[in-house]
């Protein structure tokens, strides 16, 4: 069994801090691509439309399953979307429904289905920005980065004042991070994106859909609305913000392996 993990808008592989080794010592392959414009494709352009993310991804996940592999045909995989993630693993599995095992979203939305103000709820980043640029300037982040700072208190219900985890995502925006203008783009791509109709996704590609309960950044409601949509139920996790891979992994974890043993 093969999990890809998909990570969301300005984000890569190394935020999932962790998660990905968790998953791989319970005996699985873990994939984690970065997409274009993020972490190690940081240099390339991002696309302004969620298809056009599909081959980079692929190539990513084709460049580790032939490692030696015996066949011409390679297995199919689980794609696990966190947030602009999830909307690209639907993008994946309509258009090579064949290599794919399911779907699991995870904090997604679209724009077919959810209101622009509930993707993306303005009043909480500016409520998390407010009380992080706060505390920054009283000293009480000292050495950190303000970005990072904001993003964790915004994205975590559990670990949003975890000094650790904010050196540790300072550090990597220090290594490398998006630009600016690939963030745009992102975020342009994110707010044109419409949930594919279920008559494209063949019946044996399941969509599981998991919503964060305490989710300040896209309402607990898009998940909802993405479950209707795809005829499945919701999987809450609760006390569980946006970055449901940071603040419970562990449940996580078992939904994950729940799904496919």
């Amino acid at each position: 069994m093969t999990f890809v993990l998909l990570r969301g808008l300005m984000r890569d592989r190394r935020h999932w801090y962790g998660f990905a080794q968790r998953l791989a010592a319970a005996g699985v392959r873990v994939i984690t691509p970065d997409l274009p414009g993020n972490g190690t494709l940081a240099e390339i352009n991002s696309p302004l439309s969620i298809s056009a993310y599909a081959d980079y991804v692929w190539a990513q996940i084709d460049e580790v399953l032939s490692e030696g592999a015996t066949r011409e045909v390679l297995e199919p995989v689980c794609l696990v979307g966190l947030s602009m993630g999830g909307m690209l693993a639907l993008e994946m599995a309509k258009n090579k429904p064949n290599r794919v095992l399911q779907v699991v979203l995870i904090n997604s939305s679209a724009a077919n289905l959810s209101p622009w103000y509930r993707r993306f709820q303005l009043g909480s980043l500016v409520k998390s920005a407010w009380g992080t640029g706060r505390r920054w300037l009283n000293g009480e982040l000292p050495g950190v980065s303000l970005i990072e700072a904001t993003v964790i208190q915004l994205t975590s219900e559990c670990r949003g004042d975890d000094f650790k985890l904010i050196q540790d995502w300072s550090h990597y925006r220090q290594q490398g991070h998006t630009s600016l203008f690939n963030g745009l783009r992102q975020l342009v791509a994110c707010a044109s994106f419409d949930a594919p109709v279920i008559d494209y996704l063949p019946v044996n590609v399941p969509v599981n859909v998991i919503v964060a309960n305490r989710d300040r950044l896209a309402h607990p409601s898009c998940g909802q609305a993405l479950a209707h949509f795809y005829q499945t139920q919701v999987i809450y996790l609760d006390d569980c913000g946006h970055d449901a891979s940071l603040d419970k992994p562990e449940p996580l974890l078992r939904l994950l392996l729940g799904m496919v043993r």
